[in-house]
């Protein structure tokens, strides 16, 4: 990629005519700041600004567009070296940033098109006879393959307009084409060779896309679905069951947000396939997903649908609406059927709505159109608070469940949620019960973590301000203390004991755990949840820390149940 000599010279962006002249000018002492401060600080300080004002998210996304259009390279460099065995060339990794930062201000055409390069230069590349997955190569095109997955959710974002979908243009059609040629032909170059194909992923994504030629998945990952990769021992299954409005569901869902970000880790289809076989086996039949998660949808749909048990597995996905759209039956019919051609099923076992502007109304028309759609099975919300709850309610519609956050250090669903769940018979589907992974074993007796240091997360960083206001580190740690006793009475985890809590209130459903899958897995850490009961004793000992904390205090600083996101 072309590059500026200079490169820490400034880069002009243009001003809008009509934008003060101030907005171009920088302050150099605020200028001091940002040519020393380390990247990872930079960066810190910069999700902490986007939290201030929404308008400084749609700011940042308009100037890093102007910047990238400004820095446009004259030509494609080359992204692998020639030889025996091909490695990545620093270019690659400079394009990879690019077409991310295309993704992450709307451009997802343009964005396809960095990657169709990629794909075309890894065709012609020469490897030897036998390669297997250890070898340099295979984590870096797993990592593209997820790209590919991304830049297909950032195309469809494009897409949408105040009416639904809109029709891709010509050149956008050959843009998408180009990119799944260029698959195809590495699926056949990989077969007639005999290797792994590396991109099934990213081909599976594409060919879910409205218009798009499906092409049969290879047979090593139908084998590696239907053959699980381990021996599972018959046991009795102890996880705890529960109604939710026509189905019978377990009392925790699995939750595959972490497919929304290659920052999460990546895995090949197969590794994927056997960790859900393995959660299924264990009795873990319930995923809970969403319509911009990345690839969770197709690549749950794919595996469930290829299982002799797909009867017993639960799907529950979403239907979010965060720009404003003309909510008509057309629309809300093409996003079910959208989301029916993503899960590979006929019928959406729990769709769940989110709805990001409450001065729009339309919300309530939307659930309607959604509940009367013979498709969906059990309609449900997401992050909606209790006034807007009601109203839905309130108008007639049926709902069975409202996702919320929820755990022993934000409580905000005690406060208005609880009472009108008993009253309707809503049940919650609740996440973050842990805390973000805070509330667990390897922070019991450990210092308040370096907020800044480059292990922390957006999300830690979301949690750790949580606790700060709820209590600070301090009664952190007694909370965890108290938590950890009443587990080494039942030889279970501080998180299994904090996720027992939550279960045990009489209007939650179900728990949702994040499962990395392909990645990592904590299925016998989760069985251990339902293996034990919190008595009057445990709960009164967990009281007494909550009786110290400042729960009132997150409420009051945070809103009710969603508000964080809005």
């Amino acid at each position: 990629m072309q590059r500026p000599s200079d490169q820490n010279a400034p880069v002009a962006l243009k001003v809008s005519e009509k934008s003060p002249a101030k907005a171009a000018h920088v302050n150099m002492m605020t200028d001091t700041i940002i040519a020393n401060m380390p990247l990872e600080g930079l960066r810190t300080v910069l999700r902490g600004l986007l939290g201030v004002d929404p308008k400084v998210t749609l700011k940042l996304n308009a100037l890093a567009t102007e910047y990238l259009a400004a820095t446009r390279p004259a030509t494609t460099p080359q992204f692998f070296t020639s030889g025996d065995l091909p490695t990545a060339c620093p270019a690659l990794f400079d394009w990879q940033q690019r077409y991310r930062c295309l993704m992450g201000c709307g451009m997802g055409f343009e964005s396809m098109k960095l990657l169709t390069e990629v794909i075309h230069q890894f065709l012609a590349l020469v490897w030897p006879e036998k390669m297997t997955t250890q070898e340099s190569l295979m984590d870096l095109f797993t990592i593209l393959d997820a790209d590919v997955v991304q830049s297909v959710t950032a195309v469809q974002k494009e897409l949408l307009t105040v009416t639904g979908t809109r029709e891709m243009t010509g050149e956008e059609v050959t843009i998408v084409h180009s990119l799944l040629d260029g698959l195809v032909a590495s699926k056949k170059q990989a077969e007639q060779v005999g290797q792994q194909f590396l991109f099934e992923r990213g081909l599976l994504r594409m060919q879910k896309m409205e218009g798009m030629p499906t092409v049969t998945s290879s047979q090593q990952v139908l084998q590696s679905i239907i053959t699980p990769g381990y021996i599972q021992e018959a046991r009795p299954n102890i996880i705890e069951h529960v109604k939710l409005g026509r189905s019978l569901v377990p009392r925790m869902f699995m939750g595959l947000w972490q497919f929304s970000s290659p920052a999460w880790g990546t895995a090949t289809v197969s590794q994927i396939n056997k960790h859900f076989r393995k959660h299924v086996d264990a009795g873990f039949t319930a995923y809970d997903m969403a319509d911009h998660y990345g690839d969770a949808e197709v690549t749950f749909g794919q595996f469930r649908s290829s299982q002799p048990d797909a009867a017993n597995i639960f799907c529950a996905t979403k239907y979010c609406v965060f720009e404003p759209v003309t909510i008509t039956v057309e629309v809300v019919k093409a996003s079910i059927t959208e989301r029916l051609v993503s899960i590979n099923a006929d019928v959406i076992d729990l769709l769940q709505l989110h709805w990001q502007s409450y001065e729009d109304k339309q919300y309530i028309r939307m659930t309607q159109l959604v509940e009367q759609d013979a498709r969906v099975l059990n309609v449900g919300l997401c992050n909606f608070d209790t006034q807007r709850m009601n109203e839905i309610l309130e108008s007639g519609i049926h709902i069975v469940s409202n996702q919320v956050q929820f755990s022993l250090i934000d409580l905000r669903p005690t406060f208005k949620m609880a009472d009108s769940c008993r009253k309707h018979e809503v049940k919650l589907l609740t996440y973050g019960s842990l805390c973000g992974g805070f509330l667990a074993d390897k922070w019991l007796n450990k210092p308040a973590p370096n907020m800044y240091g480059a292990d922390m997360t957006p999300s830690h960083r979301k949690y750790y301000e949580m606790i700060t206001i709820w209590g600070g580190w301090t009664l952190l740690q007694r909370l965890l203390t108290t938590l950890f006793s009443i587990g080494e009475k039942y030889n279970v985890s501080i998180s299994n004991v904090a996720t027992r809590w939550v279960l045990d209130h009489d209007y939650v459903a179900a728990t949702i755990i994040g499962a990395r899958m392909g990645i990592s897995e904590h299925v016998e850490e989760n069985i251990k949840g339902f293996s034990f009961r919190l008595y009057e004793e445990d709960r009164a000992a967990i009281q007494v820390v909550l009786d110290q904390s400042r729960s009132a205090d997150v409420f009051e600083a945070m809103g009710d149940c969603g508000a964080e996101y809005r």
